[in-house]
């Protein structure tokens, strides 16, 4: 099927790549002149593992910023753009002003039917005022001259194209027959699995995508107040108790690991959009609010221990271990608390694209070039990475946070 895809960051770039090589053929569209500019070129603009196994690919037609030839050379635009939290959910900007440049150049299309294909995480309720919006704009009625699908994505950077290739379940959400077709013609030699297909309504798969992560928010806030709970407890290693107890079928492993505070672009996210998400249906969601404590309480308890000492070494500065994202990573929060209280700061990450995100912070800070070096030069050491090739680091006489029992094998 011909496509255009808006939105080519993170997450939307390994996307169109997998789309294009299942038989699509992709024009890729996007406002960001250097993303436009790299493409165009045959270069990536920043870092995904496999990435560069599968791009450039003949079905991949073009990069533009033009949303008139989005319209006129696809049958389907699907938008995976940035979704932020504003003060009443998530902000639907970006969204937003995709699909008022998508509905301007819908009005003048002669094309019978669009399907617009909405992948960003909204807050539920958002979809039935996108499709007003793009009502009252392009003239059209929605379900006649345009159709409107919801596909989330549940994939985690550092493992994109994995998980969009293997998921654990496929998800449409649409309110017709012809635009549920229309997206598994789309998908339907995607996948290197065979998913679960689950078809909801627009509205179920809003409330499905929002409330997966909220729920994996409350599993790690659990852990980790269950590992503060143990922590300096006689005979007792958390890590012994979460690799017994998470055999039962009803915890399982995944996500059941002592560590360190959530952080990332989603996590943060969805569990303050599902608290409003509660807010606005007149509930309280405590057990999400609860998460939030025991994340803060976390990440206390760490920097209380690194103030204790004049040098102190960040062993991972991004959110987390194959990717070079530090946005709301625990580290890069970490890093900025101890500079403002004179503690120098030595780090190590194997991105130097993760110093170059610090905005500002990598010139206060020593940046060492192994995580031995960062060790041997600090008092005391933070390993914020679940990696275990960190596991044969030797630390002794040092003061050691290793929440995630990497020294220990775990």
């Amino acid at each position: 099927m011909k496509i255009s895809f808006i939105g080519l960051g993170k997450l939307g770039l390994p996307l169109v790549c997998c789309l294009a090589r299942s038989g699509n053929q992709i024009l890729g569209v996007d406002k960001n002149e250097y993303i436009l500019e790299k493409l165009n070129n045959n270069e990536l603009p920043f870092y995904e593992p496999g990435l560069t196994d599968i791009f450039p690919h003949d079905n991949l037609i073009g990069f533009t910023d033009s949303y008139s030839r989005a319209v006129e050379e696809a049958e389907t635009s699907i938008i995976l753009v940035n979704t932020q939290l504003g003060d009443s959910g998530y902000s639907s900007e970006f969204v937003e002003s995709a699909l008022i440049d998508l509905s301007v150049n819908l009005k003048k299309s002669k094309k019978d039917y669009h399907l617009i294909i909405i992948s960003s995480t909204v807050l539920p309720g958002s979809i039935s005022n996108l499709i007003h919006l793009v009502e009252k704009i392009s003239g059209r009625k929605y379900g006649e001259g345009f159709g409107f699908a919801y596909v989330p994505d549940f994939v985690r950077l550092g493992n994109v194209i994995y998980d969009f290739k293997n998921p654990e379940f496929f998800l449409i959400g649409a309110n017709n027959q012809r635009d549920i077709d229309m997206v598994q013609e789309i998908w339907k030699d995607f996948h290197d699995n065979e998913p679960p297909l689950k078809i909801l309504t627009l509205e179920e798969a809003e409330v499905a995508k929002v409330s997966l992560n909220a729920f994996v928010v409350n599993k790690i806030a659990f852990v980790n107040f269950l590992g503060q709970l143990c922590d300096g407890m006689d005979n007792v290693n958390v890590h012994n108790i979460t690799n017994a107890i998470g055999l039962d079928k009803r915890i399982s492993p995944y996500f059941f690991k002592f560590g360190t505070p959530y952080g990332g672009t989603c996590f943060p996210r969805d569990s303050a959009a599902f608290i409003r998400f509660a807010s606005n249906r007149k509930k309280d969601a405590k057990n999400l609010k609860f998460a939030d404590e025991v994340n803060a309480d976390l990440y206390q308890s760490i920097l209380d221990k690194c103030v204790a000492y004049d040098k102190v070494g960040i062993i991972g500065i991004s959110f987390k271990p194959n990717s070079p994202v530090v946005i709301g990573s625990p580290s890069s929060k970490l890093i900025q608390d101890l500079i403002e209280k004179n503690i120098t700061v030595f780090a190590y990450d194997e991105f130097d694209e993760s110093f170059s995100n610090l905005n500002g912070l990598e010139d206060k800070i020593i940046k060492c070039k192994t995580p031995q070096e960062c060790v041997d030069k600090s008092d005391a050491i933070a390993i914020m990475h679940p990696d275990n090739k960190f596991s044969s680091l030797n630390t002794s006489d040092k003061f050691v946070i290793d929440n995630w029992g990497v020294l220990d094998g775990n």
